[in-house]
């Protein structure tokens, strides 16, 4: 059995909430409602990766973890802070992700056991 597209796994999923319309979900994801039923409606076979991702950020879900399955079977959980960061991330032009990456990184390596804290400013 062929593994569904991303179209019939977007149908399931809205199929499955009753809390969730094409319409309200393009809004959540910054689409125009008719590039969501284009895509449903099968005109459109697949989306262009920058509307898959903006569509999975709306669902709190990365696209890797909705086409594996992993979102549909409830193995992510739902945080809403990761939720702010994925929907982020997706209005991010490549550069700006980069830079956001490199800061994240910055902080990460900061707290690191043996790196030294910068000096406090008695200024």
């Amino acid at each position: 059995m062929p593994e569904p597209t991303f179209s019939e796994r977007l149908q399931s999923v809205i199929d499955r909430d009753p809390n969730l319309t094409v319409a309200g979900l393009a809004v959540k994801a910054g689409l125009d409602n008719s590039a969501l039923r284009s895509l449903l409606s099968g005109r459109v076979k697949n989306p262009r990766m920058d509307t898959a991702i903006k569509v999975c950020a709306a669902l709190g879900t990365t696209l890797e973890d909705f086409m594996s399955g992993a979102f549909q079977a409830g193995q992510v959980p739902a945080d809403s802070e990761l939720q702010r960061i994925r929907s982020l991330l997706s209005e991010l032009s490549p550069r700006e992700r980069h830079l956001l990456i490199t800061y994240g990184e910055g902080l990460r390596d900061a707290h690191r056991p043996g790196s030294e804290e910068p000096p406090e400013d008695d200024g």
